[in-house]
């Protein structure tokens, strides 16, 4: 089961958060209540639950387990944590998109290879960071990563935990963000690289995938109406 965290306070305000440590809005709070009932009506139990280690995903994770009332192991990776946005990090969509133009934009956003300049001096001394730093490795929130980068970061976890977890039959939840998730799409299901500049991910709805004998079965929203909703509208302002 593949969550992204539920919506923050910087994705209400149709902010560029990255490695910035936002908290979940109340709406956020709200749909991971919504997520809950999802999982519990389809009888889903996780035998382990990894997050990011970022605020936003573990308080998700925190009420999601408080919700189900599930006693449940939970681990976390800095390889799971949102991707670095450089110049755009605490930049709103509308002013990035006047500032840099539709091209860059896009092209830092959305392909697997555009990769945000560095932010500047005075763009790192204006961050506020509302909670403590999370642990983010050898990761610096002033130096922007392309998608590929993070499917770089990615891929190792996958490869040394997800995978063996799954082919041992466990079931696992992920809470985590917009772009790793994306990656792990890469990794997982073999997207193309115009695949994966179309997949939008919206926050706070489960998705369940199905494994069995090292194949990628099924995969759908337990809400998919909604789902398929919510990700037009992240689609129209600019992407996950």
């Amino acid at each position: 089961m593949l969550l992204r965290h539920g919506e923050t306070t910087y994705n209400a305000a149709q902010v560029f958060t990255g490695l910035l440590d936002a908290p979940l809005a109340a709406s956020g709070e709200d749909q991971v209540e919504v997520a809950a009932d999802l999982i519990r009506s389809a009888g889903l139990y996780a035998d382990v639950l990894w997050q990011s280690t970022m605020l936003r995903a573990a308080r998700t994770t925190e009420l999601l387990l408080g919700h189900l009332g599930q006693d449940v192991e939970v681990r976390s990776t800095w390889r799971l944590v949102e991707r670095a946005y450089g110049c755009l990090t605490d930049v709103a969509k509308h002013d990035a998109r006047e500032r840099h133009g539709e091209e860059a934009f896009f092209t830092w956003r959305r392909t697997m290879h555009g990769r945000p300049p560095a932010a500047s001096p005075e763009q790192v001394a204006s961050w506020v960071d509302p909670a403590p730093v999370a642990a983010r490795g050898p990761l610096d929130a002033r130096v922007g990563e392309s998608l590929a980068d993070v499917v770089t970061r990615v891929e190792p976890w996958w490869r040394e935990e997800l995978a063996p977890a799954l082919q041992a039959g466990r079931t696992v939840f992920l809470v985590a963000h917009g772009n790793t998730l994306r990656a792990l799409a890469r990794l997982v299901a073999g997207m193309t690289d115009e695949q994966v500049e179309r997949l939008n991910i919206p926050a706070g709805h489960p998705l369940v995938v199905r494994w069995a004998d090292g194949q990628l079965g099924e995969a759908r929203y337990l809400d998919p109406d909604t789902a398929h909703v919510a990700a037009a509208l992240v689609a129209a302002e600019g992407g996950t």
